[in-house]
């Protein structure tokens, strides 16, 4: 009885064994960063205004679609969809925090600039939508948009100081992934141009 316990015992693992063997592969994944695009705005130096002053910007909100760190795409019509095999390095939503915090660092004159989870006593306050952050085809051509509601708020007492709605596009010069991720580079530094110079001015 033990041996045939024991027999029994090895082709159970010898049987697991062979059937983890046969169970399909994950399909390889190709993970993209937002590359930073230089434009013509780039070249105008640091944003004057609010020197020695720190601002705290907010993961913004966004729907679920394009919070889970695919790359977003509407082919045609309300449908919904993916580019497959490829993903952002994060959520859609950290990926534009993360870029904009970076571009207020280099564009401003600001003491510090971080994210909620710096917990930093900032005398500003950066919350929003993002409302889109993905790619739409229009007559055919792919097109990055990219839609930001914004809400700048004083840091100390909560109260609202402005709001703005940013809305960028930016055509693809192609089809093929690596070009749609291009493309986002320049729209969204676009964007962050508009959405900088805009906070620094209040």
């Amino acid at each position: 009885m033990i041996r045939q316990s024991r027999n029994a015992f090895i082709f159970s693992v010898v049987f697991l064994l062979t059937a983890c063997s046969i169970l399909p592969s994950a399909d390889p994944v190709t993970v993209y960063r937002l590359p930073v695009a230089e434009t013509s705005a780039d070249s105008s130096g640091r944003v004057t205004g609010m020197s020695g002053r720190s601002l705290t910007v907010f993961t913004p909100y966004t729907n679920q679609f394009l919070d889970d760190g695919r790359i977003a795409v509407i082919p045609s019509g309300n449908r919904l969809s993916v580019y497959q095999g490829v993903r952002w390095n994060d959520s859609a939503a950290l990926v534009f925090r993360d870029r904009l915090i970076h571009d207020f660092r280099k564009k401003s004159s600001l003491k510090a600039v971080g994210s909620e989870r710096d917990n930093l006593l900032a005398d500003l306050v950066l919350r929003g939508d993002l409302d889109a952050f993905q790619v739409e085809y229009h007559q055919e051509q792919p097109v990055v948009i990219i839609k930001f509601d914004a809400t700048l708020m004083n840091g100390q007492n909560g109260t609202v100081m402005a709001s703005r709605y940013f809305e960028a596009s930016e055509p693809v010069a192609g089809t093929q992934v690596p070009e749609v991720v291009e493309a986002f580079g320049r729209a969204v530094t676009r964007l962050n141009n508009d959405i900088v110079y805009w906070a620094l001015q209040r």
